[in-house]
């Protein structure tokens, strides 16, 4: 995009005329001399003197620019890469503060020494933010409402402090995951489509989600084109296995909200985790479909050049300086 300029202090161009100063004649520069035939023509000293007038007013006019505070004003790039724009919803209630038992081993309830499945999702989604280039990340938490971190930003430093302040405090005594999936989709609404959109899911269970809610969740992603990723977390051996689901885990959440997104129309995808190897398995998988162009707007703000134009006219100073040195001001 071509740069737009503009002044801060346009009034101070007023002085522009000042800089024809220079050209005016003045009697001090002439020197006397009994016979000026006998003088021989002097082309060089000619020269000079042009250069010197020309020099002095272009190095006023940069003066009087800078004065004026040219800026550069406000304008949008568009840029091209890869990457896509991701909607973090993290599961935010009480059960994501119980710890997780080592691989080998499978028992309900908390194990001393272990770590939370909010500190083990933590650490792989900082991890893949740290990988991804040119995403739009948002952030948010969910539990008895949704809670919005950051909204959705290419600003990696704020997305690693949102993620590290699921640390803070504790989890949330209920799970309403339908308002929090729709504050998720709120995010994207009212914005350009850029590329691929997506929501990762980050739960260690499932939720009931009233017909109301559902056809209003189906409708906001229909209509933002969002891709759902749902990172479930088990917590144990007796947590319900969505990828071998018996007749008696039919009436269980986990299963009614896994049967609810594979009824969407927009592309689902479930990763079920038993520890953060897993976990960084799935992530590691999601990096890699999500890789597609994308354009986005950077707005580059407002910048003032007045400094470029009080160094040129800094250099010109002292070229005038060095020039008035070499002339020759008496015969004697």
């Amino acid at each position: 995009m071509t740069a737009q300029f503009g002044f801060a202090s346009p009034w101070m161009l007023a002085l522009l005329p000042l800089a024809l100063l220079p050209l005016a004649p003045r009697s001090r520069d002439t020197l006397l001399f009994s016979h000026v035939a006998w003088l021989p023509r002097d082309r060089m000293g000619h020269a000079a003197s042009i250069a010197l007038r020309v020099l002095a007013v272009a190095t006023m006019l940069l003066i009087v620019i800078g004065l004026a505070d040219p800026r550069e004003t406000e304008k949008a790039v568009t840029h091209v890469a890869r990457g896509a724009e991701i909607m973090v919803l993290m599961d935010r209630s009480s059960s994501m503060d119980a710890f997780v038992p080592p691989k080998s081993v499978y028992a309900a309830g908390a194990m001393a020494g272990g770590e939370s499945k909010n500190a083990s999702a933590r650490e792989v989604l900082t991890r893949f933010i740290d990988k991804r280039g040119s995403d739009r990340v948002g952030f948010m938490m969910f539990g008895t409402s949704p809670l919005l971190v950051l909204p959705l930003t290419r600003d990696k430093e704020a997305i690693r402090s949102a993620v590290a302040s699921t640390g803070i405090g504790r989890g949330m005594p209920d799970t309403r995951l339908d308002r929090g999936l729709l504050a998720a989709i709120g995010q994207f609404e009212r914005r350009d489509y850029n590329g691929n959109r997506v929501i990762i899911l980050v739960s260690d269970g499932g939720a009931h989600i009233d017909a109301p809610m559902r056809s209003r969740i189906a409708a906001g992603l229909a209509r933002e084109r969002i891709t759902v990723y749902f990172i479930y977390l088990r917590s144990s051996a007796n947590s319900t296995d969505l990828n071998a689901i018996t007749p008696a885990d039919e009436s269980s959440e986990e299963v009614e909200l896994h049967r609810y997104f594979q009824s969407l129309k927009t592309p689902y995808r479930l990763y079920q985790t038993d520890d953060s190897s897993a976990m960084s398995a799935a992530m590691a998988e999601i990096d890699a479909q999500q890789n597609f162009p994308v354009s986005y707007v950077e707005r580059v703000p407002e910048r003032s050049r007045s400094t470029s134009f009080f160094a040129m006219a800094l250099a010109g100073c002292a070229l005038l300086f060095a020039l008035r040195f070499a002339l020759l001001r008496s015969w004697s």
